[in-house]
């Protein structure tokens, strides 16, 4: 949790009650991870884009997408201590 907060707080908010109730959701949201369609961690701008546009590829070539549940788990699991 501490990271995540750092980086909202460090963002141009000038309200801090943003930051808490995007906290708030952002525990209810991470804990259904699993159960989205689609999952690419954020963290680095451009291997984001990448991330997302190798999953519109496979979509539209009908390939399988797989992740690397493991790495993501462990980046979620960071997020919420």
């Amino acid at each position: 949790k501490k990271v995540l907060f750092k980086r909202l707080s460090n963002r141009d908010m000038k309200d801090k009650l943003i930051v808490k109730e995007r906290m708030k959701q952002f525990e209810k949201d991470v804990l259904h991870w699993k159960n989205y369609n689609y999952v690419v961690i954020n963290n680095k701008i451009n291997k984001c884009l990448s991330q997302i546009l190798k999953v519109i590829k496979l979509k539209i070539d009908k390939k399988k997408i797989i992740y690397d549940k493991r790495q993501i788990g462990k980046h979620v699991k960071k997020l919420i201590m």
